[in-house]
């Protein structure tokens, strides 16, 4: 504006010093033209930025589950989650299975890094710790060991990071193995297991079974007491270790699956239907369907009629493995809609063909926890389970617990009404949630108590 003001001044100048009314003329259009390109320019930033916040607060708004009291901090977590996602899908469309490569592996992990410790680069050295990365028996690891632990009979806890058997590594995981080793004053090996598509079911389940057994077996040279030690993991990472304590059972003193997923029989669960809308950058129904197929080596192309629970059989629907998850098992004190609590499951619809491809892989026990049978149940380690309301993964872990109770298993569950998918990162950190903050809290007093 201030342009325009002088620009008869600057002409007059301009004139006097050249003789030429015509250059004065000349020079009037074009700082004319500059005043009016700069306004244009400055409407049209005003403008862009109007539009990109406005795009920003809607692409931010969505539900917070009840309870949590840092919405802000949910949402631009959530949001940028979800921007993440939609990019991969995008790669997905451009022929990268499932998004996954090692720049977008790079990516997410830079991300959470970020949100969970305020650098993309993570924590420094820590003087209460000696942390190194290693190699048990051909699969890398990240070994914890706090400094005042020197003993020859340190308990160990073997941890196996979630991420949907595709995404995240050790690194992100970082400051909750840290926190944990600390206060526990115990060992923590993080297991760097092969990630699926590349290496789909039974690479990454072997691989941490691998690491697990070295670490049963070595327990001398490795100054750990091999009759103290858990094994624990968060999602995908749930998955492996309920995965790994059916063929281990009780050489391993504790196992503790964290929210995690363990069957892919049933999508319509009353959790599936009740949370898929809260936080879904960090899970809904559609992101966890396509780790599954990443995990099981399965075509994208049957999404819509797995969401659908079509890939199932009417026989498989009647059948021994849809008790392992039918509504008995439900705990309709968690469920928050009344009419979930009471759903009847259909059995006279299912696409045969479909289902004659999948079966083998999803009822593999191995593949699928809760597809093992009361037997299998039997003689598990000690067990605490942790699950959160506001996830779609909640009545895996609930259905888990009860059927470790009913064979007899010795089993606790950490329910968390107002958790969400994720929660155990952020206990501390520039983004912490008081639900992350008391779940870190009571697994460490769980571990002190009983490893």
């Amino acid at each position: 504006m201030a342009l325009l003001y002088c620009m008869p001044l600057v002409a007059f100048m301009f004139y006097k010093s050249t003789q030429s009314w015509k250059a004065a003329v000349a020079c009037l259009i074009y700082l004319g033209g500059l005043a009016w390109l700069g306004i244009l320019t400055t409407l049209l930033t005003v403008s862009l930025t109007l539009v990109l916040a406005f795009i920003l607060l809607e692409f931010m708004h969505t539900p917070i589950p009840e309870g949590v009291t840092e919405v802000w901090g949910a949402r631009i977590l959530d949001a940028a989650l979800r921007f993440n996602g939609k990019f991969i899908l995008k790669l997905h469309d451009f022929g990268v299975r499932g998004g996954c490569c090692r720049a977008t592996r790079k990516l997410v992990d830079v991300v959470l890094k970020t949100l969970i410790t305020g650098s993309p680069f993570g924590k420094g050295a820590d003087p209460k710790l000696n942390i190194f990365d290693s190699n048990f028996d051909g699969v890398g690891v990240r070994v914890y060991e706090p400094v005042d632990a020197t003993g020859p009979k340190r308990p160990a806890l073997v941890y196996y990071h979630g991420g949907g058997w595709s995404w995240l590594s050790v690194d992100v995981y970082d400051p909750a193995n840290r926190e944990l080793a600390k206060r526990v004053g115990m060992v923590v090996i993080a297991v760097d297991y092969r990630q699926s598509p590349e290496h789909p079911h039974p690479i990454p389940f072997n691989d941490c079974l691998k690491v697990t057994e070295y670490v049963l077996k070595n327990g001398t040279k490795l100054k750990i007491d091999p009759n103290r030690i858990a094994i624990s993991g968060d999602s995908a990472g749930g998955h492996l270790t309920a995965a790994v304590s059916l063929r281990l059972k009780k050489k391993i003193k504790i196992q503790i699956p964290i929210y995690p997923c363990l069957q892919l029989f049933d999508l319509k669960t009353p959790s599936y239907i009740e949370n898929k809308d809260f936080i879904p950058g960090m899970l809904c129904d559609i992101s966890m369907l396509a780790y599954w197929l990443n995990y099981g080596n399965i075509s994208y192309d049957h999404m819509d009629m797995i969401l659908a629970n079509e890939h199932t059989s009417p026989t498989l629907k009647k059948s021994k493995y849809a008790d392992y998850v039918s509504p008995k098992w439900y705990m309709n004190e968690y469920i928050r809609s009344e009419k979930l609590r009471h759903m009847e499951k259909p059995t006279d619809f299912g696409n045969e063909e479909l289902s004659k491809i999948v079966e083998k892989t999803i009822l593999d026990p191995y593949f699928a926890p809760l597809m093992a049978d009361e037997e299998e149940f039997k003689d598990l380690p000690q067990t605490y389970v942790l699950t959160a309301g506001y996830d779609v993964l909640r009545d895996d872990g609930l259905i888990y617990y009860q059927r470790c109770k009913a064979a007899g298993v010795p089993a606790h569950l950490a329910h968390y009404e107002d958790g969400f998918h994720g929660m155990i990162f952020f206990f501390a950190g520039p983004m912490p949630f008081q639900v992350g903050k008391r779940a870190m809290n009571d697994l460490v007093k769980y571990l002190k108590e009983n490893l």
